[in-house]
């Protein structure tokens, strides 16, 4: 088992002794993304620590799969993240808007950071907007799942009905 990813930390002070964080964290410890998931599991990370060009940087890697609920047929999709990143700690817009290629800012606040918020974010930043299986890919199409169900299981039947210039049904 590997030590627990501490919850916040000094990122100029990691960065100073070149500090590396490697583990694996489960993804229920992760609020932003834990309720986007069908079921746990875990993320494995590392999270190298340095100084370029006089900067504070972090250069890292998260790998984990994903479980998430399909928004076509509602199954699980399972989503493979292999993720690098390279980020530069600022302590404002001003100095992040002048970082050099290939560093994203990291915004520090009150001199610390978050490891886990940095795991966080990489795996949030791979979660499509409306996860979808693949065209043709799907358990079971959602239309199949409302065949049969009742008018009072069905709330856009009113519409269909209308739009078809059929009388709405009563209830």
């Amino acid at each position: 088992m590997s030590p627990p990813l501490p919850d916040r930390i000094d990122p100029w002070r990691y960065a100073e002794a070149g500090k590396v964080l490697e583990g694996v964290i489960a993804l229920a410890e992760l609020p932003r993304l834990a309720p986007l998931l069908v079921e746990g599991g875990e993320a494995g990370y590392r999270l190298a620590f340095g100084r370029e060009g006089g900067r504070a940087v972090v250069s890292g890697e998260v790998r984990s799969r994903l479980a998430l609920r399909c928004q076509r047929c509602l199954g699980c999709l399972a989503l493979e993240v292999d993720a690098t990143f390279a980020l530069a700690f600022v302590t404002g817009l001003e100095e992040a808007g002048a970082l050099p290629a290939p560093y994203e800012p990291a915004i520090v606040v009150d001199g610390r950071v978050r490891p886990p918020e940095l795991v966080e974010d990489e795996l949030l930043l791979a979660v499509p907007d409306i996860p979808l299986h693949e065209d043709g890919a799907c358990s079971a199409p959602v239309a199949a799942a409302t065949e049969g169900a009742s008018q009072d299981e069905r709330p856009f039947a009113v519409l269909a009905s209308l739009r078809k210039g059929g009388d709405a049904p009563e209830h």
